[in-house]
């Protein structure tokens, strides 16, 4: 007779360990200009998402011998210790390290006993996979633009020629009162526009009118 933990090195030998390592990716800082952030957007838009490693046989068997000590399990023989081992190799063998990690905290967290493969499959669906360098680069890019987007609409406010921006910044500030689009096509702030020129009428015509 043996406890879950004595049969957890069998793992070893029923799962296949990851043998594709993770893409290397530049380092995603907040861009300062223009250039770096049309940089990065056209980085994180060609550049393939990698997905996640599945864990190796030694990670998932640290995880599982991590719950195994904090956890109490029943006996089981030998003949069934292989067989639950080979379940749950079958069962885990696919998920991440970090999803392993995660639900083996989980697991020490609200267990009293050594999950079954039930409800580590449950814990494991709580797992938030963690942001893509791609979208966290997108989601940069958005902020960098968001906040030069904003400086510029209170520049215009204020009456600053609008520039060299995007038309569809223009639209928005027509959209928000902020300019004016004219007959011709032109944009124009409202803080400038002192509308079209009227012909000048002498106070003599305009009485004798």
């Amino acid at each position: 007779m043996e406890q879950l933990g004595g049969i957890v090195e069998r793992l070893r030998l029923a799962t296949t360990a990851s043998a594709t390592p993770s893409a290397k990716c530049p380092v995603i800082g907040v861009p300062t200009t223009v250039a770096e952030c049309n940089a990065l957007r056209e980085w994180a838009q060609t550049t393939p998402t990698v997905a996640p490693q599945p864990a190796s046989s030694d990670q998932l068997a640290k995880h599982l011998s991590f719950m195994a000590a904090a956890l109490p399990s029943k006996n089981v023989d030998d003949t069934t210790g292989k067989m639950r081992a080979a379940v749950y190799a079958t069962l885990l063998r696919d998920y991440s390290n970090e999803a392993l990690a995660f639900m083996a905290r989980r697991a020490c967290q609200s267990l009293d006993w050594f999950p079954t493969p039930k409800q580590c499959l449950e814990l494991l669906a709580e797992y938030k996979q963690p942001e893509t360098a791609q979208n966290r680069a997108l989601r940069l890019c958005q902020d960098f633009t968001s906040t030069q987007f904003d400086r510029w609409l209170a520049n215009v406010r204020d009456g600053q020629e609008p520039g060299d921006v995007p038309e569809s910044w223009m639209r928005i500030a027509v959209e928000q009162g902020a300019m004016r689009r004219l007959d011709d096509g032109r944009y124009v702030s409202r803080a400038l526009y002192q509308g079209p020129r009227k012909a000048y009428v002498s106070e003599h015509k305009s009485r004798a009118a």
